[in-house]
Parts: structure tokens; C-alpha cells; sequence
């Protein structure tokens, strides 16, 4: 008897922590809760006689989290009033949970929900409009001839900001609106040693400028990451594109800080410890060092083919204003994501220093509002539309709003009740036509998609298809999930991407399943895509160096070759309000601007090497906002994360301008890609190949908690089970020794043992 009694005893303090103690921390919002359904009336739906049949029907149709807290209300009742309408109340709580009311979030002494006070300072104090100044002067080569296209930079240390405009046809330049104090003048072209002028006074006379050539290694010193990843040699685009994938993902590769280590010992331990994730390919981690070192150490780059620039900016890219402030600390600032607030205000997270910072665009004054303590590493941000501004906390698994009327944090689960936390909360969106403001975003930990209700924390989770699910499953597949961009239709549909399972998916929030459907891009690598105003879905191709065009009405894809695109890394676009498509040029400091109808694009360069950018933002007069966060940020020219406002000239770019962007289609993504594997080899070869196609267990993460499933496993196993994993672990050793996964692979058998081999 005292077996069961304990077993009753457990699983009370497993669904109801804290069973045992006298007072619930949190039982007071319980007990009003309980108090406001309890005094509600019976559903009129339920008949007595029909008890049973009622409840296993609306039980039938909860979801998991409806369920939890199903058990977790009924509980708390249950211990709050153990002798009072007991039935009753278990009908009236099924019957509230069932509705899918915002229960928000049941958890107690975690602090969630409630406005914490940000831990707020003036990082760079601002100053004050005044009189303004202008630059003025002309730029000439070595004969004598005006240089159109040259990029000026006028920097205001005090302000640690710049403004940048470009040369004319006749070489000449002027730079406007600048507070009236000394700043430092930079000329650049690309080609052209850089011509620096110290010390420019206020309302001083017309400069004139000789630039020269660049030679030799001042020359290489220039190379854009896309030309030096041109430099190394792959055996396919399969593989260039795998790498590409697995390590450029948060920095630029081929650039002078990439290119730092010289010794084999240096370059091993640096792609050891950032191929952690086993990321690469089996067979190009081992050779990746040996090609690292064939390019990148200053022997090789002794042999390197002479640097050909790309030609200057003219007419339309060459008349744009670009203001650049940096932000955070010098070598430690990573401005992932932007997002406009009112009128003269720019909001960043800045993940180093675990902070959203507000830039006052008049002013200049960077202040900077903490995380909590426990919620780190906000990724992305957006307004929801009661005017506050809610951030991903993708290391904590958390998302917070932020009130900029109080400076308030509020800190919620990004992951179903109960959990305390999600995997890794990534991009956000809110649709402003809905009308209850819902928070939706994806989770790249998991296979999800997810949303949380912006006044009671309630959180939905959408579990997204298998990998077998998939329309044209097969075609372009790549290696893992990661759930990534997000964004709305017009009609209301969420569309998101995953990045490594290579594919865009489709939500329809008016359906209680979500109604999911996923298509496979013919390129790798969909990342951060937008929806435009005709329902076209325009996704970069990361790992591919394309632009895609997917029409969801015929389901056909329309694939743009960006130039050089194979060495290409467009992290991410955004469609203004005529259409225009704006794209990262990540991989060779440029944003670019592209026109459907013409299928033009036009490059436009950013003022600073190593610009690594991941989202593309508009203000309310049309400018362009993007930031630079390139991970490590010492690799940036300057060590600094930035904000990035591009001022647009009137009128339209002449119809030739650009480039016209050839439709491509790319063979390696028109086939399946099947790993070939001798099952064969092993007289268990046939199980083992089943169990190798069975998808991933739900609800066990594959992670440094697996260890603890495994030895949790194996202890309840009989010898004659732990003997059959064994050797089935012993087989799969032998046909793939160099499998993709292995602990997906071992847990797949183990689990296979667990539910068929008793």
C-alpha cells in the first residue's frame, strides 16, 4: 500500500511544485483566478448523465500547454478548497482552459509578467542642435582628372559619428548640415590609397584632393570578403555553399581579422572551436585547415592574383547620404537588430552588452537600457502596437517588452507553460492589423513557431512539419532546422524560414492547427525574408548568394543570381512602401537596391570595411537604417558596432542603371542530395536503416541535456535491451563511421529499443 501512496505523492510534487509547503508563493493571483471561474456558470453544453463523454471530448481537443494547466488550476483548487463543489469546479476550469482563454502564465516566484525597473545610463551624452557648418571641395587623380564616385567621410569624434556623401562627375563634392566643429575628412575609392585630412576647421575654404593608386599589399588590404572567399578552391559548390553556411554566419570570412592565424596549430583550434555544432561536412573538416592555410596565411597571400576593385557608385548610388554612429563599447558592441521608435529615435539591441540602446538622431545621445539580471543576449526587436518594444533574449530563452514611457522591462517565457524558458527566441514580428497585437516569432533551438499575447504572457507554440513533410522534400535538403526569418502577408499569414533545413513555411493563424505547409527553395540557406504588398515572398539565399522570388498563388520560384553570387552572403531584405526589394550586401559592404520590374540592382557602398549586416529598417520619410555587427567586432576596420541611416535622392535611377540580374537555376539544388551509406556491411543493416530514416524524438532536446536521457534510458532498460543497443550502436559504428549526427543517431536507436524491443 505505501508503494502507490508514495508514487500519488510524487507525481503531486512533479505537476504542482511546492505541494508540500504551507503557503504557494503566488497563491493569491490563484485564488482570484479560481474566485473568476468559479463564478461563472456551467457551460450550458454539459448534461450530467453525459459526464464522462463531455469531459474525454474537450480533454481529446486541449493542447499540451491547455492540459498542464488544466492540472495545475484543478490542483491548486484542490489544495485552496479541497471540500467545496469539487465536480463542479472540474468542469468550470476544463470548460475556461478549453475556450482557449489567455491564462497567461501559472508560475510562481520566477518574477515573469512583472515590470522590472531597467538598469538605464547615458552612454554618450548628446548635444544640443546648433549652428551648422559645411565641407565643401574636389577630388582629382594624379593627371589632374576629376574622380567621380569617391566616397567622403566627415567624422565628428565628439559625437563618434559620420556623414558621407560621393563625388560628382566633375569631382566634386559637398557635405552638409554638419555641427559646427573640427572633424576629420576622409576620401575613398576603391583602387585609390585613402587621402586623409586632419583638423578641418568650421566654414573653412573648398579642399583640394589628389588621390593615387594603390599598390602591392595596400592594394590585397582592400579585398572585400567576397573576393577573398573567391580565392579559395572547393571541389563543388555543394561544399563551398556548406561552408559558407557553417562559418559566416555571424562574420564575414577572407577579411584581415579572419585571415590573423598563420600557423597550422592556430588555424586548427580556431575551426575546432567555432565547428562545435559539427556544422561542416565529414569529408571538408578534414581538409578545411589544409585549404585555410593554401589561402589565407601571408605566404599564400604573396601568390594571390592582383585585387580588381569594382567600378565607383554613379547617378542614383552616387548621390545618397550616409550617416554612420557607432554604438556600445569599442571591440565588444553587437548591434544585431534595429527597429525606428517615434520620431527622431532609433532602438538597437546591443548583445554585448546585453542592453537595448536608444540613439537620439538629433542629439547624438546613446542611453542604454539593461536586461535584467537573467534575461541575456537580446537578438531582435520590434514595437508591438501599443507602442512598446519587445526583444528576442535568444541565451536565456526569454522575451522582454520594453515600456520607453516608464524605461520598464518586463520579462516572459518565450516557451509554453510551464517551462521558464525557451531554446533560442530569434526574429519577431507583430502584425499591426491584428487586432489583439500578438507577438509572433521563431525559435531557432526547436522546430517551432511561436506567439505570446502582449498583456497576459500567453504563450502558443506551433510545432512545424518534419522533415519528410516537406513539399519536394529531397530537393536542395540540407543538414539541421533552425527556424529563422518571420514576417506577414497581406492576407495575414505568417511565413517563416529555416535556415539549415533549407526551407519556407507557411502559418494561417485562422486555423487551430495553423494549417502548416513548407516549400524547399531551389538554393540554400532562405534566412531573413519579407513578404511584399502583391502576397510575393522575396527570400535571401544565404548560403547560395541569390535573391528568390516565390509566388505562393502558383507555388513557383523565380531564383536572381546576385553578382558574383557564389561568394555572396545576403543575410537579409525588406520591401519599402513602392516595392522596392532592399538587400545585405553582408559579404561585400554594400546595400542593395532592387527594382522587380526591371530586375535592376543598385549597390550602394557603406563607409566602413567589414560591415556585416543583418536586417534592413525604414523610417518615416523613406531612409534606409541597417546595422553593422560583425562577430568578433575587432575584425570591423574601426572595432566598433554601428547604426546606419542611408538618405535617399529624389526621383527615380535612370533605366540602365545597375546591373540587370541574370534568372538562374542552380543543378546541385535540382537533385536530391542522398547520403550514401554500405548498411550492408552490418548484418542489422536493413532495422538500422529503417530506424535511421525515423524522425527526431519529440520533446527530447539534442544538447548537453541528452547525456542525462541517456543514462536515465539505459537504467531502466533490462540486460537484454542494453546488450541490443549496443549492438545496434556497434552496427551503425561500422556502416557510417563518420555519421552526420551521432547522437541523433544513437538516441534514434535507443528510443527505437525503448517503444518496440521490450
Amino acid at each position: 500500500m505505501m508503494k502507490p501512496i508514495l508514487i500519488f505523492l510524487c507525481s503531486l510534487l512533479l505537476v504542482c511544485p511546492g505541494f508540500a509547503k504551507d503557503k504557494q508563493p503566488g497563491d493569491v493571483k490563484l485564488t482570484e483566478l479560481l474566485k473568476k471561474i468559479d463564478s461563472q456558470a456551467m457551460p450550458d453544453s454539459y448534461v450530467g448523465k453525459n459526464h464522462q463523454k463531455w469531459v474525454d471530448t474537450r480533454m481529446a481537443k486541449l493542447t499540451e500547454a491547455q492540459k498542464d494547466l488544466h492540472v495545475r488550476l484543478w490542483a491548486a483548487k484542490r489544495r485552496m478548497n479541497p471540500n467545496k463543489n469539487v465536480g463542479q469546479s472540474f468542469i468550470k476550469i476544463l470548460h475556461y482552459v478549453s475556450r482557449g482563454e489567455k491564462l497567461g502564465r501559472i508560475l510562481t516566484g520566477d518574477g515573469y509578467g512583472q515590470p522590472q525597473y531597467s538598469r538605464h545610463f547615458v552612454q554618450l551624452k548628446g548635444i544640443k542642435p546648433g549652428a551648422k557648418t559645411r565641407i565643401h571641395g574636389r577630388v582629382t587623380n594624379v593627371k589632374g582628372d576629376p574622380m567621380e564616385g569617391v566616397m567622403v567621410t566627415a567624422y565628428d569624434k565628439e559625437l563618434e559619428m559620420s556623414a558621407s556623401v560621393f563625388t560628382g562627375v566633375d569631382g566634386k563634392f559637398e557635405l552638409n548640415g554638419l555641427r559646427k566643429t573640427t572633424h576629420q575628412v576622409r576620401m575613398r575609392q576603391p583602387g585609390k590609397l585613402d587621402e586623409r585630412v586632419d583638423e578641418v576647421e568650421p566654414d573653412s575654404g573648398p579642399l583640394a584632393v589628389t588621390m593615387e593608386p594603390a599598390k602591392g599589399e595596400k592594394l590585397q588590404m582592400q579585398r572585400t570578403a567576397a573576393s577573398a572567399m573567391s580565392l579559395m578552391k572547393w571541389d563543388s559548390l555543394r561544399d563551398k555553399e556548406n561552408f559558407k553556411m557553417m562559418c559566416t554566419y555571424c562574420h564575414q570570412a577572407g577579411t584581415v581579422g579572419f585571415r590573423t592565424p598563420e600557423q597550422l596549430a592556430d588555424w586548427e583550434t580556431m575551426v575546432r572551436r567555432m565547428d562545435g555544432f559539427g556544422g561542416l561536412y565529414k569529408h571538408t573538416q578534414k581538409t578545411i585547415v589544409k585549404r585555410l592555410l593554401d589561402t589565407y596565411t601571408r605566404a599564400a597571400e604573396s601568390r594571390w592574383p592582383e585585387y580588381v576593385p569594382p567600378p565607383p557608385p554613379t547617378g542614383f548610388a552616387a548621390k545618397v547620404k550616409i550617416n554612420e554612429w557607432d554604438m556600445g563599447i569599442p571591440l565588444k558592441a553587437n548591434v544585431h537588430d534595429l527597429e525606428p521608435g517615434p520620431p527622431g529615435t532609433m532602438y538597437a539591441v546591443d548583445m554585448g552588452q546585453g542592453a537595448i540602446v536608444e540613439l537620439d538622431i538629433e542629439t547624438g545621445q546613446r542611453t542604454v537600457y539593461r536586461m535584467p539580471p537573467g534575461a541575456r543576449a537580446p537578438h531582435s526587436i520590434e514595437p508591438d502596437n501599443d507602442g512598446n518594444y519587445w526583444v528576442t533574449l535568444c541565451a536565456s530563452g526569454h522575451m522582454g517588452k520594453f515600456d520607453p514611457k516608464t524605461t520598464d522591462i518586463t520579462i516572459w517565457s518565450s516557451a509554453e507553460a510551464p517551462a521558464k524558458n525557451g531554446s533560442y527566441p530569434h526574429t519577431l514580428r507583430v502584425n499591426p492589423k491584428d487586432p489583439e497585437g500578438l507577438i509572433w516569432y521563431t525559435d531557432a533551438g526547436r522546430n517551432s513557431v511561436f506567439y505570446i499575447h502582449p498583456k497576459t504572457g500567453f504563450v502558443k507554440e506551433y510545432h512545424l512539419l518534419e522533415k519528410n513533410q516537406a513539399v519536394a522534400a529531397g530537393k536542395g535538403e540540407s543538414r539541421g532546422l533552425t527556424p529563422y526569418g518571420l514576417d506577414f502577408a497581406p492576407d495575414g499569414s505568417v511565413w517563416y524560414s529555416k535556415l539549415n533545413a533549407n526551407r519556407i513555411g507557411r502559418i494561417d493563424p485562422k486555423a487551430p492547427d495553423g494549417d502548416i505547409k513548407e516549400w524547399n527553395p531551389p538554393f540554400r540557406g532562405p534566412r531573413r525574408h519579407h513578404v511584399d504588398q502583391d502576397g510575393i515572398v522575396w527570400v535571401p539565399g544565404f548560403g547560395s548568394g541569390v535573391l528568390g522570388r516565390f509566388d505562393p498563388k502558383t507555388e513557383k520560384w523565380t531564383t536572381y543570381a546576385l553578382p558574383d553570387y557564389d561568394n555572396q552572403i545576403p543575410y537579409a531584405l525588406n520591401i519599402d512602401a513602392k516595392g522596392i526589394v532592399w538587400i545585405c550586401g553582408t559579404g561585400n559592404d554594400t546595400i542593395g537596391r532592387f527594382d522587380p520590374k526591371t530586375e535592376r540592382l543598385i549597390e550602394i557602398p557603406m563607409p566602413t570595411r567589414v560591415t556585416f549586416t543583418r536586417e534592413i529598417e525604414f523610417d518615416e520619410e523613406g531612409n534606409i537604417w541597417t546595422c553593422s555587427s560583425n562577430g568578433p567586432t575587432r575584425h570591423n576596420e574601426r572595432g566598433r558596432g554601428s547604426v546606419i541611416r542611408i538618405e535617399l535622392p529624389k526621383g527615380k535611377p535612370a533605366a540602365n542603371e545597375g546591373v540587370k540580374l541574370e534568372r538562374i537555376i542552380l543543378p546541385h539544388h535540382q537533385v536530391a542530395h542522398v547520403r550514401q551509406v554500405p548498411w550492408h556491411k552490418s548484418p542489422h543493416g536493413e532495422l538500422l536503416k529503417k530506424i535511421d530514416t525515423i524522425p527526431a524524438p519529440k520533446g527530447i532536446p539534442v544538447n548537453k541535456t541528452l547525456d542525462k536521457h541517456f543514462k536515465k534510458r539505459m537504467a531502466s532498460f533490462t540486460e537484454k535491451q542494453r546488450k541490443r543497443f549496443q549492438t545496434l550502436r556497434q552496427g551503425m559504428d561500422l556502416v557510417d563511421p563518420d555519421m552526420e549526427n551521432r547522437g541523433l543517431s544513437y538516441l534514434k536507436i535507443l528510443e527505437y529499443i525503448h517503444h518496440n524491443e521490450k
